[in-house]
């Protein structure tokens, strides 16, 4: 059962030791195929000559357009494995993680009673240490060690974004249904690649929520895996950020945010076709009813950009 883990990176030193981590806590570790992304300066680039299988695309961090160009690049370079996981390029995994992700999702098909589901959620936090290691933060005071559920919300800049529920039954060991999904675990069977291609118009904010939709109403159901799977560094206070870039291919970030966020309306009022709009197994109202979201009101209404 062959395992393809996409990871987008943008001057991340922590990326090997991702690598390294997935690798050695898998308990079939020559099973995992992967497709790095990196953006960065050429003298920053790592050394994979630890890593058997990997597919890579070495991209100048000026070429960068943000998380969704990158994830999309990352995407492409899937080649028929059985499942798919889209990570951050700063996570660690937990024990055995690829026969949990593998018996989660069974149980999330198990539940809706189709093969359309895929796994996302909050992992627990951690920082790193200087060795590669983990150092658990068990008492963070706005994330969960353990997992939850996610509910779509908007954040203090009325910017689309998940919030944390727990579990209705945390004694149980089946994952259970979530509104939305995040951009750093998403793992499901392959064939969600080809009918969920990532948005690479989609540079940050609003990137999740309109996966999400897309994905629900093209007959997916979205689970929170009920064990920790991956652990991720949230602060990662004096690292490089892609928006900390002032020149992306000519543009500013917040000219890439603003061709973002017009995208991002289009899809989540229905005005987008195609792939990248929503799909016609269930509808987009009834994805807002989900949710508990009214799209068109927000944009027109609250008008938050413009």
């Amino acid at each position: 059962m062959t395992i393809f883990i996409s990871i987008a990176s943008f001057r991340d030193p922590e990326l090997p030791y991702t690598i390294k981590s997935a690798i050695d806590n898998a308990s079939n570790p020559e099973n995992l195929h992967f497709g790095v992304v990196y953006q960065g300066l050429p003298l920053e680039i790592p050394n994979f000559d630890f890593v058997s299988n990997l597919s890579l695309v070495n991209m100048h961090s000026k070429e960068a357009r943000g998380a969704g160009y990158a994830r999309a690049k990352a995407m492409e370079l899937y080649n028929n494995e059985d499942y798919f996981l889209q990570i951050d390029s700063h996570t660690r995994f937990a024990k055995d993680w690829d026969t949990i992700s593998i018996d989660q999702l069974e149980r999330a098909k198990n539940i809706s009673g189709h093969s359309s589901v895929l796994l996302s959620y909050f992992p627990a936090p951690f920082e790193p240490e200087s060795n590669g290691g983990m150092h658990l933060i068990k008492k963070h005071p706005k994330i969960k060690s353990y997992p939850t559920r996610q509910k779509v919300a908007l954040n203090r800049k009325n910017q689309w974004t998940a919030e944390r529920l727990e579990f209705i039954n945390r004694a149980k060991e089946d994952p259970e249904i979530s509104e939305t999904v995040l951009g750093g675990f998403i793992f499901s069977y392959g064939a969600m690649v080809n009918e969920l291609p990532y948005d690479p118009d989609l540079s940050f904010f609003g990137e999740e929520i309109c996966f999400a939709m897309r994905a629900w109403t093209r007959g997916w159901d979205i689970y929170s895996p009920a064990k920790n799977i991956v652990y991720h560094f949230y602060s990662r206070g004096g690292y490089y950020k892609v928006w900390g870039d002032r020149n992306l291919r000519g543009l500013s970030w917040k000219e890439l945010e603003e061709i973002s966020y017009k995208k991002q309306r289009r899809i989540l009022c229905g005005e987008e076709e195609g792939i990248f709009g929503a799909g016609n197994i269930r509808t987009l109202a009834e994805y807002e009813i989900f949710t508990n979201t009214n799209f068109k009101d927000f944009y027109s209404l609250t008008n938050p950009r413009h």
